[in-house]
């Protein structure tokens, strides 16, 4: 039995799968392609039970207690294209995740805060998160206190839209930051 690539190759992604006499745990549990458990086997004769089937050892999963591999016993060829099917099929219902980021000052009047409130409650409402960030630049770093005063409140005002990770602003380079993610 040759052995195949155990690198596969997808666009972004590589599986690691180790195959047939790349398996080197003494003990050898194999399943059949209706994970069955066929019983445990020393290596040797689990790789001529593969051999007889013509098929190929495909390690599931490995236990360094024990020194045992879990292993199925199937074609690689399909077996990986199977695997790819059903990566691209989960990455297709996947709906990334965006951070929409609003940008304020520390000395922003109210009726333009309520503006961008209103533009974050559309962003939570629509399942994104959401980051205010206040940048503070050179001498405005003095008004560092305005500038958490700000976030906390906008965070009180949103806290039934959305919640944050952490209790306080985040202290960045630049100035400080909220996130918040939707509920």
């Amino acid at each position: 039995m040759a052995i195949k690539p155990t690198n596969t190759f997808n666009k972004d992604r590589v599986f690691m799968v180790y195959l047939n006499e790349q398996i080197k745990a003494p003990n050898i549990i194999i399943l059949d392609e209706a994970w069955t458990n066929l019983g445990t086997f020393p290596r040797k004769r689990a790789l001529e039970i593969a051999e007889e089937q013509g098929k190929d050892l495909v390690q599931m999963r490995y236990d360094a207690e024990t020194m045992t591999s879990t292993v199925k016993i199937v074609d690689y060829g399909k077996y990986m294209y199977q695997k790819w099917k059903d990566d691209k099929e989960k990455r297709k219902t996947q709906k990334p995740t965006v951070l929409k980021e609003l940008k304020i000052n520390y000395a922003i009047w109210e009726n333009d805060l309520q503006m961008k409130i209103k533009k974050a409650i559309e962003f939570l409402k629509e399942r994104y998160n959401v980051k205010f960030f206040i940048k503070l630049k050179g001498r405005e770093k003095i008004y560092a206190n305005r500038a958490i005063e700000k976030l906390v409140k906008i965070k009180g005002d949103l806290s039934e839209y959305g919640k944050s990770q952490f209790e306080t602003p985040k202290q960045e380079a630049q100035g400080y930051s909220i996130i918040l993610f939707s509920k």
